[in-house]
Protein backbone atom coordinates (compact mmCIF):
# COMPACT_ATOMS: atom_id res chain seq x y z
CA UNK A 1 0.00 0.00 0.00
CA UNK A 2 1.17 3.37 -0.94
CA UNK A 3 0.45 6.50 1.00
CA UNK A 4 1.49 10.12 0.29
CA UNK A 5 3.63 12.03 3.07
CA UNK A 6 1.12 13.84 4.22
CA UNK A 7 -1.12 10.51 5.08
CA UNK A 8 2.19 8.80 6.45
CA UNK A 9 2.32 12.10 8.34
CA UNK A 10 -1.37 11.97 9.63
CA UNK A 11 -0.36 7.63 10.06
CA UNK A 12 2.35 9.20 12.58
CA UNK A 13 0.43 11.37 14.73
CA UNK A 14 -2.71 9.40 14.97
CA UNK A 15 -0.20 6.41 16.47
CA UNK A 16 1.17 9.16 18.79
CA UNK A 17 -2.53 9.70 20.26
CA UNK A 18 -3.11 6.26 20.69
CA UNK A 19 -5.33 5.69 17.79
CA UNK A 20 -6.18 2.02 17.29
CA UNK A 21 -4.69 0.96 13.99
CA UNK A 22 -7.94 -0.05 12.35
CA UNK A 23 -9.30 3.55 12.90
CA UNK A 24 -6.43 5.23 11.45
CA UNK A 25 -7.39 2.68 8.29
CA UNK A 26 -10.63 4.59 8.50
CA UNK A 27 -9.92 7.66 8.80
CA UNK A 28 -7.55 7.69 5.67
CA UNK A 29 -10.36 5.73 3.62
CA UNK A 30 -7.97 2.37 3.45
CA UNK A 31 -8.70 -0.87 3.05
CA UNK A 32 -8.07 -1.54 7.28
CA UNK A 33 -6.74 -5.31 6.04
CA UNK A 34 -4.07 -3.88 3.70
CA UNK A 35 -3.40 -0.85 6.24
CA UNK A 36 -2.65 -3.48 8.87
CA UNK A 37 -1.07 -5.62 6.94
CA UNK A 38 1.53 -3.13 5.89
CA UNK A 39 1.61 -2.23 9.86
CA UNK A 40 2.57 -5.86 10.25
CA UNK A 41 5.73 -5.93 7.86
CA UNK A 42 8.62 -3.50 9.66
CA UNK A 43 10.37 -2.57 6.16
CA UNK A 44 6.91 -0.84 5.22
CA UNK A 45 6.42 3.00 5.24
CA UNK A 46 3.38 2.23 7.28
CA UNK A 47 4.98 0.79 9.92
CA UNK A 48 8.03 3.39 10.46
CA UNK A 49 5.34 5.64 10.85
CA UNK A 50 2.82 4.20 13.03
CA UNK A 51 5.99 2.92 15.51
CA UNK A 52 7.30 6.13 15.23
CA UNK A 53 4.66 8.16 16.23
CA UNK A 54 3.48 5.34 19.19
CA UNK A 55 7.29 5.18 20.42
CA UNK A 56 6.97 8.93 20.97
CA UNK A 57 4.09 8.43 23.05
CA UNK A 58 5.47 5.76 24.96
CA UNK A 59 9.11 7.75 25.76
CA UNK A 60 7.32 10.79 26.57
CA UNK A 61 5.19 8.63 28.67
CA UNK A 62 7.77 6.57 30.36
CA UNK A 63 10.12 9.87 31.01
CA UNK A 64 6.91 11.42 32.91
CA UNK A 65 6.33 8.34 34.83
CA UNK A 66 10.33 8.07 35.76
CA UNK A 67 10.15 11.69 36.77
CA UNK A 68 7.23 11.34 38.48
CA UNK A 69 8.54 8.36 40.61
CA UNK A 70 11.88 10.15 41.47
CA UNK A 71 10.01 12.95 43.06
CA UNK A 72 8.23 10.45 45.27
CA UNK A 73 4.63 9.39 43.85
CA UNK A 74 4.25 6.14 45.03
CA UNK A 75 1.66 4.83 41.94
CA UNK A 76 4.94 5.64 39.38
CA UNK A 77 7.55 4.22 41.85
CA UNK A 78 5.34 0.99 41.36
CA UNK A 79 4.75 1.13 37.43
CA UNK A 80 8.61 1.50 37.45
CA UNK A 81 9.02 -1.64 39.32
CA UNK A 82 7.06 -3.15 37.03
CA UNK A 83 8.48 -2.03 33.73
CA UNK A 84 11.88 -2.66 35.29
CA UNK A 85 11.18 -6.48 36.07
CA UNK A 86 9.19 -6.74 32.39
CA UNK A 87 12.34 -5.62 31.05
CA UNK A 88 14.57 -7.37 33.41
CA UNK A 89 12.56 -10.98 31.87
CA UNK A 90 13.70 -9.45 28.18
CA UNK A 91 17.40 -9.10 28.67
CA UNK A 92 20.52 -11.82 28.79
CA UNK A 93 22.15 -10.22 31.59
CA UNK A 94 19.34 -8.42 33.47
Amino acid sequence: MNLNPEQLEQVYQMAYRLVPPDLIAINLEVDTFDFKSDLDNPGSQIHKAFYGGYLKQLVETREALIKSAHNGSNPAQIELIKFIRDIDTKLKYG
